[in-house]
């Protein structure tokens, strides 16, 4: 995982300072005392000090990803405009124009796990996947807390926000991202529990540029497979819901949400379509 030059030595890091210091005194102290002739030789003690200092490197370095992650993680969950975090301001997504919404004694509620009263409707499910788009994005951010109120919902959301992030490191926005829109048929088929080609429409990305380089990142970093695969299996089990319940126009909305764009790039990066 990429870290700011700038990151602040932590407890990780000292520990680890401390623990090669005092491993290369005891080992020189060792070599010292040793009666000539009769000690390792200059080689076998350069071997014994590198090794274990560098395997404390390697273990220092991968707690501090560990680490890292884990507090963008909590960052990402306090933020509203998440896939713009350490970034340059990007150009708004463009949302579908909603649909009309029928009379509030007929709105569709869409979750029923949601303890307060107020509950989470397809509509407010479609916005909350998009994100909002900025802190004054009143709509956005008020679909956003109800999706966070329900357990399952609230699950998917913050997975996609983990991948969103780590793709923006790579210059990979959602919103830069060209697609070809599903039809609803192929997210019924797959809210159905299809996979592979019958349901190759829903990988409507085909950015070779940008495949290869969620392929690369797939290949290279373990922290990027693991939040890409958390976020697939968590997109699997909360959208069949969701699918079940939707209008065509509704899935045709929601497929041009930057969660679903997210889910399209990665699920084709891993050959979910195949």
């Amino acid at each position: 995982m990429k870290t700011h030059p700038d990151e602040p030595l932590g407890q990780i890091e000292v520990a680890g300072a401390i623990a090669g210091a005092l491993w290369f005194g005891v080992l020189l102290f060792w070599w010292l005392s040793q009666p000539e002739g009769q000690g390792p030789g200059l080689l076998m003690t350069a071997f014994l000090m590198v090794l274990p200092l560098a395997m404390i490197v390697g273990l220092v370095s991968s707690l501090r990803s560990v680490r890292l992650l884990r507090a963008e993680a909590e960052r990402l969950r306090m933020a509203l405009d998440v896939q713009r975090q350490n970034a340059p301001p990007r150009p708004s997504a463009v949302r579908a124009p909603p649909q009309p919404a029928p009379p509030p004694e007929e709105q569709t509620v869409f979750a029923l796990d949601v303890p307060e009263p107020s509950q989470l409707t397809i509509a407010d499910y479609i916005v909350a996947m998009n994100f909002p788009d900025s802190e004054d994005d009143a709509e956005g951010i008020n679909a956003l807390n109800l999706a966070l109120a329900d357990h399952d919902t609230a699950k998917v959301i913050r997975a996609a926000q983990d991948v969103l992030t780590l793709l923006s490191q790579d210059g990979v926005f959602m919103d830069d991202l060209a697609s070809e829109p599903a039809p609803a048929e192929a997210w019924r088929r797959f809210g159905a529990g299809e996979r592979g080609p019958s349901v190759a429409q829903l990988g409507g990305v085909t950015d070779r540029n940008v495949l290869n380089i969620v392929g690369q990142r797939m290949r290279d970093d373990q922290i990027f497979r693991d939040a890409a695969h958390h976020f697939l299996r968590a997109f699997d089990r909360s959208v069949s819901g969701f699918i079940r319940a939707a209008t065509d126009t509704e899935l045709e909305w929601f497929g041009q949400t930057r969660t679903s764009r997210a889910f399209m790039l990665l699920g084709r990066a891993t050959g979910t379509f195949d």
